[in-house]
């Protein structure tokens, strides 16, 4: 298998529930994922771009939490309908950034 040149990471940590932090998990996070997934693969692009599922990313107010690789693009509060269009904005565009997601520079949670 060839070394993708982009990788995109979708939080879907699970707190339990009555956690204190929220986490992107029970908001739709690995739906999200599987989306990009089935999305890159019917694009054709597997053999460019990865696709994995992490942990928390960091920011669990923020909605669910997608990183893009190699551009360092964090965006915040992505859901079903977003994925079409990070994918075609970031990740056939070169990396040009979707504004009305990207993560604002804070500290993370």
């Amino acid at each position: 298998m060839p070394t993708p040149e982009i990788q995109i990471l979708v939080c879907a940590n699970e707190r339990p529930p009555g956690a204190r932090k929220p986490s992107c998990g029970p908001r739709g996070g690995l739906e999200v994922y599987r989306r990009f997934k089935d999305r890159v693969r019917e694009l054709g692009v597997r053999d460019r771009v990865m696709v994995n599922r992490t942990g928390c990313l960091k920011h669990c107010s923020r909605g669910i939490t997608v990183a893009v690789w190699p551009w360092n693009l964090w965006y915040q509060q992505v859901t079903l309908e977003d994925v079409d269009e990070i994918l075609e904005t970031t990740v056939m565009g070169a990396g040009k950034p979707v504004e009305r997601l990207r993560m604002p520079d804070i500290p993370w949670e």
